[in-house]
């Protein structure tokens, strides 16, 4: 399928925005995107986001500006060490701030978060201007918003998530509502083998078309987003786990441990067990 819109974010008749706290044991593939930005704390869990046609690590403290339209899940990792999460999103769009000269910065700000906004180490006077939007209501709540976006503004300088290069009006336009298809189930069956005709009778194309149609609208390959995703997740294991690399390559969906060596190799320059040295055990 394509991205999901999500309906309705901010449009009750009592509130010009949505803010609200999730404690949930997980979150689970939901491609998905809607008209509103979205800033996104997590204070507690840890797993895969996709972003756009990134795929990384997200952890306790991070934070996410995400802009208006761009497409985004954000995967859990249901480890017994930490079964919730904790995650604070904020819902609004840019319109809200838009009549106010005073509120000029915001838009540069909004029109940065379109490739996705990644805030390293959010100050704790920042994390708690977040809480206190997400529990309150009314005036205080629309005061606060404006205040949790006037200290992002002076915030160190977020990271861009997405290259400008991005093809975001590409994959909305997916009129044949396959993409989520694809996604979610490479995100469900990244262990086991993945062939192209299996992927391509997934989305009822032929092998050839899927290829095409693939690569138009994720900016990459099907084999190099699959391998994307299955190293990420090697990432995690890697400075989460004592477990081999061996054990690592057949969790991961790798045919043999050379394989995982050589594309982490050409992916990140460097080895499995440097990576581990330097991040984890």
């Amino acid at each position: 399928m394509r991205p999901e819109l999500e309906p309705g974010i901010s449009n009750a008749a009592d509130a010009s925005f949505k803010a609200f706290r999730l404690v949930q044991p997980a979150f689970k593939s939901h491609w998905h995107y809607h008209p509103e930005l979205e800033l996104v704390y997590f204070a507690r869990g840890r797993g895969m986001r996709f972003i756009g046609d990134d795929i990384a690590l997200y952890q306790e403290g991070d934070l996410f500006l995400i802009g208006e339209n761009l497409p985004h899940t954000f995967v859990s990792y249901p480890e017994e060490s930490t079964p919730l999460v904790d995650a604070y999103c904020l819902q609004f769009s840019r319109h809200l701030f838009s009549p106010f000269a005073e509120c000029q910065p915001l838009q540069h700000l909004f029109d940065a978060a379109r490739r996705g906004l990644f805030i390293t180490t959010p100050g704790e006077d920042l994390i708690e201007k977040i809480r206190q939007v997400a529990t309150t209501t009314g005036i205080p709540a629309l005061a606060g918003l404006l205040d949790l976006l006037g200290s992002l503004c002076q915030e160190t300088e977020p990271t861009p998530i997405l290259q400008q290069t991005y093809q975001r009006h590409a994959v909305l336009s997916d009129t044949t509502s396959r993409i989520r298809v694809a996604i979610d189930y490479i995100n469900a069956h990244y262990q086991h083998p993945i062939t192209l005709a299996e992927m391509a009778n997934t989305c009822h194309f032929s092998p050839n078309a899927f290829c095409r149609w693939f690569k138009q609208h994720m900016g990459l390959t099907f084999i190099d987003y699959l391998n994307k995703v299955r190293l990420t997740h090697v990432c995690q294991l890697l400075i989460s786990t004592d477990l081999s690399i061996g054990q690592i390559a057949v969790q991961t969906g790798f045919d043999n441990i050379s394989t995982l060596n050589r594309l982490f190799q050409h992916k990140l320059h460097s080895s499995p067990r440097r990576y581990r040295g330097q991040h984890g055990f």
